[in-house]
């Protein structure tokens, strides 16, 4: 008889564990991955706080840290670094969620927020605030979060008549891109130049100024979309064997795929809002999580991978160019978008997108 917490070995390379009446099978490679990802996450997180325009060291950010450093080194550290460490670390596990979540309903590698409409439609909502109402900035992210959850909601509903999942959701969600990209651009030329300055540096994607309340918001949004998505990992296991395989193993198809991408459209939202669309970090999170672990469903890595990118965009942002600071989405959109077509060729030489 097995104790309630003993491992025991499963196949090879694996091993389970049993936790009162239910069981996890650890992977070496994925365990491996997700601690070798969360090592480099907080060199890089203690990195990203001790550099900058005032470089602070290791030591110093300790001691700020604790309470025992000077007033400058706390100041720094717990008003202008923290805030936008912590609300990076939150949008890129966010973002890396939503990928990760969008890839394995619409099972096509192509499936992110930023292809499916979900940023366009943050944009939307966030150039009503800033152009039509001239609305601060808590009022911005707010209809930002909105824009891209009623385009999440819009797009289940334009394929609830099919299975909402490969061509057909991608097919449904770059359509609805392209509407909402010209309503984008009507809207800033019916603005003024100030106005439009605002938006354009908003559509750019950005850290810099964020608070504690900001990164709370997005970690509420984060601990939410992780309790979902650990509720939905059987169905969305059984679906990878197909419908009729799910349905006979008792899985609700249907309520399955909505909640999935009712979950993927508010983490997205949530990134979008605070962040602005920082371009293919959920595109990209989920496929070099998949080469880490060797599994196209390692949510977990996909989000610590999508932390760790923003946490290095942001930090190649801070040290700027000839001195001066770019926005964070300006590195991810070069980097991101060099993926993507490193993505597309290779996809190509394997004949397949799918």
């Amino acid at each position: 008889m097995t104790t309630a917490s003993a491992p025991l070995r499963a196949a090879e390379g694996a091993t389970v564990l049993r936790l009162g009446g239910y069981s996890i099978r650890l992977r070496h490679r994925v365990l491996a991955a997700v601690l070798g990802s969360l090592a480099a996450l907080i060199a890089l997180a203690m990195w990203s706080a001790a550099t900058g325009s005032t470089s602070l060291g290791i030591e110093r950010v300790w001691y700020a840290l604790i309470g025992q450093g000077t007033k400058g080194d706390e100041f720094i550290l717990w008003t202008l670094r923290l805030p936008r460490l912590a609300t990076g670390l939150a949008v890129g596990a966010c973002m890396g969620l939503a990928g990760a979540l969008f890839q394995n309903l619409t099972r096509n590698p192509l499936g992110s927020p930023d292809l499916l409409g979900l940023t366009q439609g943050a944009t939307t909502g966030a150039l009503v605030a800033i152009i039509v109402t001239g609305s601060s900035l808590q009022v911005t992210t707010m209809l930002a979060a909105v824009g891209s959850l009623a385009t999440g909601l819009l797009i289940w509903a334009l394929t609830r008549g099919g299975d909402p999942s490969g061509y057909r959701l991608i097919l449904v969600g770059i359509g609805v891109s392209a509407i909402l990209a010209g309503v984008n651009g009507y809207l800033l030329t019916r603005t003024t130049i100030i106005d439009a300055f605002r938006a354009v540096y908003w559509l750019t994607g950005d850290l810099s100024g964020r608070d504690f309340g900001q990164a709370a918001a997005v970690g509420a949004v984060l601990a939410a979309g992780v309790l979902v998505i650990a509720f939905l990992s059987r169905g969305l296991d059984s679906l990878r064997l197909g419908e009729a395989t799910a349905t006979g193993l008792g899985v609700s198809v249907g309520a399955t795929r909505v909640t999935a991408l009712v979950t993927a459209s508010i983490l997205a939202a949530g990134a979008v809002a605070v962040a602005g669309p920082l371009a293919f970090v959920a595109l990209a999170a989920p496929h070099i999580a998949a080469r880490l672990t060797g599994s196209s469903r390692s949510f977990l890595c996909s989000a610590l991978v999508g932390a760790l990118i923003v946490t290095a965009a942001d930090m190649i942002a801070v040290a700027g160019v000839g001195g001066r600071q770019l926005p964070t989405g300006v590195v991810t959109g070069v980097v991101g978008g060099a993926y993507l077509i490193w993505l597309l060729i290779a996809h190509r030489k394997k004949g397949v997108m799918s």
